[in-house]
């Protein structure tokens, strides 16, 4: 009896404690969906919150608040006095960096996203070519700025050229020895477009170098799995009717695609090679007719563009002294008591590379 007594007093005690729960309602809250950060110079940054506002005809409009001070803490605690409702970032989608402030340094809003709870591991970080304020006070899709943003990164990780890459990826490589950091970068191609115009690649926590859109295809495969990505070879000329020579191209879809790193640890200089192997099919043709002849043709030529520009990348890699595809953190694994000092200042910079393409057609299309 005492024990039945005992069980309705601590539902009775449940009841009253739920009552004490605060409550929230949506349309009293601004939910930030994207952050922009600039520098504005004398160690100053400038903080934009992106939300969105839910109107009667319920179409969404995208509101903002900007706020300058010398941390992210402070611009927080500032848009936080300036606004009419609570801030709430359990939402985020994406952040964006100025690329002037991408040049100085990130890690302390990196820091910050990662001390916040209520934040994903999972939001994505990008660079923003000019000011990411700017940026992400356009006009963009239906569904609000974060959203649309969000969706352009994660369909061109998906289905395009841009390697996998969010808060938790960009954090890791930067804490980890022998890896190097790289984010995608945003550009404003009107009020109600924005396109990814390369990557940054980072040293430490500062941006030092561009991967331009045209090599994106080549650097995703150095550093990422591949889901689909194209890329268009030269093959030389054709004569037509008249005599007339005309350029023939062929681009190729990348259905899958896989690398890995062999190393020769004990060949002075270290000597890497990097193995991929890639398996697509030919989307479009320009010459006449595409034979089985022309087919292996397209493979060597697309082993050679894959060689030259992949080998391009590792060499300017190693004179600036950076790694983001992760040679040293994969040359840890074959040396027991590996010296990451020695690797940066004497092994690295002289290790010699080497780039093997295996590339395989799969489908020449239904006409041949």
């Amino acid at each position: 009896m005492n024990r039945r007594y005992g069980i309705v007093s601590l539902l009775v005690c449940f009841l009253f404690l739920t009552g004490c729960v605060e409550k929230e309602i949506l349309d009293d809250l601004y939910i930030e969906t994207g952050k922009a950060y600039d520098y504005v110079g004398e160690d100053k940054i400038r903080g934009t919150a992106l939300f969105p506002i839910y109107l009667a005809d319920k179409s969404i409009q995208n509101g903002t608040l900007s706020a300058e001070a010398s941390s992210t803490r402070e611009v927080l605690e500032k848009l936080e006095r300036r606004s009419q409702q609570p801030l709430v970032r359990g939402s985020l989608d994406v952040v964006l960096i100025g690329e002037e402030l991408a040049k100085k340094g990130v890690i302390d809003i990196g820091d910050s996203l990662q001390r916040d709870a209520s934040v994903g591991a999972r939001v994505y970080i990008t660079v923003a070519e000019g000011e990411a304020g700017e940026l992400i006070k356009g006009n963009y899709g239906l569904r609000g700025n974060g959203t649309y943003l969000s969706n352009l990164i994660h369909h061109n990780i998906t289905r395009r050229e841009l390697p996998e890459t969010n808060l938790h990826l960009f954090l890791f490589d930067y804490f980890q020895q022998g890896q190097t950091p790289y984010l995608p970068i945003l550009k404003q191609l009107s009020n109600e477009s924005v396109g990814i115009t390369g990557v940054a690649l980072f040293d430490k926590d500062k941006m030092v170098k561009k991967i331009p859109a045209n090599d994106m295809f080549f650097f995703k495969l150095l550093v990422d799995k591949y889901a689909e990505g194209s890329h268009v070879i030269k093959m030389g000329t054709e004569k037509r009717s008249g005599h007339v020579e005309k350029s023939i191209e062929a681009s190729v879809t990348s259905l899958k695609s896989k690398n890995k790193i062999i190393f020769k640890h004990h060949s002075d200089p270290v000597e890497v090679t990097i193995r991929i192997k890639l398996r697509g099919i030919i989307r479009e043709y320009t010459g006449k007719k595409l034979t089985p002849g022309k087919v292996v043709e397209v493979e060597k030529q697309m082993k050679k563009d894959i060689e030259k520009n992949c080998m391009k990348m590792l060499k300017e890699f190693q004179e600036m002294g950076i790694d983001p595809v992760g040679i040293g953190q994969n040359q840890k694994h074959g040396i027991r008591g590996f010296d990451f000092k020695e690797w940066n200042e004497s092994i690295y910079p002289r290790v010699k590379f080497n780039v093997d393409a295996r590339v395989q057609i799969l489908e020449a299309g239904t006409v041949e």
